[in-house]
């Protein structure tokens, strides 16, 4: 089971709480961002700054670019060179054993998001918060790397929070020299690698607008800018039904940088959004109470494997074990509750995904098996693999009926019939809708598959809605 920061360092997770830092996960990826609207409202005394350093780094860049007369000048350069953000050798929202650094902005994006912004500025708009909301018009441009920018222009500050709760906490310390100057920063005991710790009250679980998706959100207070925004789109964001579809940001980009007016009310509908902080105690998106849950519920419900090793002929239906142990915990033991936060809205998928690998992680470390999950469980699929050089490996995929199953069916098809023989692969469908037709149809699919003598994902079958109790039905 992945551990937090808390159990890495041997203090309590209330200690943490009180200093304000969040709580995140050893080697396991957060989609926690830093958000500039939050940092603009932080009470931590050592980021009290924060806000301004961001704001001024982006207003310079403005200046270099209404000074630009064309894409080689001096002045693109320098504004080019200011929108380079190297990875951060030591901090992650993710954090990490091995020392797992951000995204980073090299030069080929960099010199998009320069181009990007000079465009802008010439439609008009010199306003630095333009880089806040640069997601929403430029390809490979998401919350994290907004997030990573931050954290870069403000690593001064974070490493003076760190040192100072380091020190408040009695934590493990490693030195570190930086912008000069030298830190005692938390380290993992054993491994002499920095950690730099993030408040949380800066953190938000909602990307900076990163696309259509996200207008609706900035434009939330403002009936009138979002009307107009869809008259001028108009049908181009449907699709032949005359559905909506998603607008791809090079069209959003060519929409909004013809029509600046929008794209200028868009920008002071953003600055007057008052940004609401993360609910971290409810967690309504569920990234890290899935942990606790997982560890309820292989604890109240054990699952015994009935083998003493894994090997390449007994890990498949190993694996179909604890996925037909996990369908009873969901539709018999109470498990699916938590698919649904307070709200009754269903949690994303993500959270599914780290629930069932936090349950199958504890069974498989219970019975001590040689069996290895893949770094990067939680962003897709779950890994199961035999580490003692067998070639055998199970993926479970995790997807529910809500979203397209065909397209993730697909998907998992290709990489399956890509794979070495040895390799199996479930897909794992959690049912969160009362319609069935999409999930019968992928039935057939997979069955037409299999009679054409093509190899074809296993499809297991949980039903992920709150169904009524017994005494309630007639």
């Amino acid at each position: 089971m992945p551990k937090k920061i808390n159990e890495i360092f041997g203090i309590a997770e209330e200690a943490l709480r009180k200093e304000g830092v969040f709580n995140g996960f050893i080697d396991l990826d957060s989609k926690f961002y830093v958000d500039p609207h939050l940092l603009e409202r932080t009470k931590v005394p050592e980021l009290e700054n924060s806000y301004l350093s961001f704001k001024t780094h982006f207003t310079e860049i403005i200046h270099l670019l209404q000074a630009t007369k064309h894409s080689g000048d001096r002045f693109f350069r320098e504004a080019h060179r200011k929108l380079i953000f190297p990875e951060l050798p030591f901090v992650s929202l993710g954090y990490s054993t091995e020392g797992t650094s951000g995204s980073g902005i090299g030069s080929g994006i960099a010199l998009n998001l320069t181009s990007t912004a000079w465009e802008i500025i010439q439609a008009g708009i010199a306003d630095p918060v333009i880089f806040e909301l640069v997601g929403l018009l430029e390809e490979n441009i998401g919350a994290d790397r907004i997030s990573d920018m931050a954290i870069y222009i403000i690593l001064l500050d974070l490493l003076t929070y760190s040192e100072r709760v380091a020190k408040n906490l009695n934590l493990n310390t490693c030195q570190v020299k930086a912008y000069g100057k030298e830190f005692s920063l938390p380290a993992i005991t054993g491994t002499n690698r920095p950690t730099v710790l993030i408040p949380y009250e800066i953190l938000n679980d909602l990307p900076v607008a990163n696309g259509w998706d996200d207008i609706d959100r900035v434009c939330a207070h403002n009936e009138d800018l979002r009307n107009r925004v869809n008259e001028i789109i108009g049908d181009t964001w449907k699709d032949e039904s005359g559905k909506k579809r998603r607008i791809p940001k090079r069209e959003l980009k060519y929409i909004l940088l013809n029509h600046p007016e929008v794209l200028k009310d868009l920008v002071e509908q953003y600055k007057r959004n008052s940004v609401e902080k993360y609910d971290f105690e409810k967690d309504p998106s569920g990234q890290l109470i899935w942990h606790d849950i997982a560890r309820e519920y292989a604890s109240l419900y054990p699952l015994l494997l009935g083998v003493d090793k894994v090997t390449p002929e007994n890990i498949l239906q190993l694996v179909l074990k604890i996925c037909s142990h996990f369908k009873v915990l969901v539709e018999a033991n109470g498990l699916s509750v938590h698919f649904w936060n307070e709200s009754k809205k269903l949690r994303n998928e993500r959270f599914a995904q780290l629930l069932f690998f936090g349950i199958a992680d504890a069974y498989c470390g219970a019975h001590n098996l040689d069996l290895n999950r893949e770094p990067n469980a939680g962003r897709g699929p779950v890994d199961f693999k035999i580490s003692s050089g067998y070639n055998a490996r199970v993926n479970v995929e995790i997807k529910y009926t809500s979203n397209n199953i065909r397209a993730g069916y697909e998907k998992q098809l290709q990489i399956y019939n890509a794979a070495e023989r040895t390799q199996y692969s479930i897909f794992l469908i959690i049912r969160t809708t009362e319609s069935t037709k999409a999930l019968d149809e992928l039935i057939k699919f997979r069955m037409d598959q299999v009679s054409a003598g093509k190899r074809a994902p296993e499809i297991f079958i949980v039903d992920g809605r709150v169904l009524p109790s017994a005494s309630k039905t007639k």
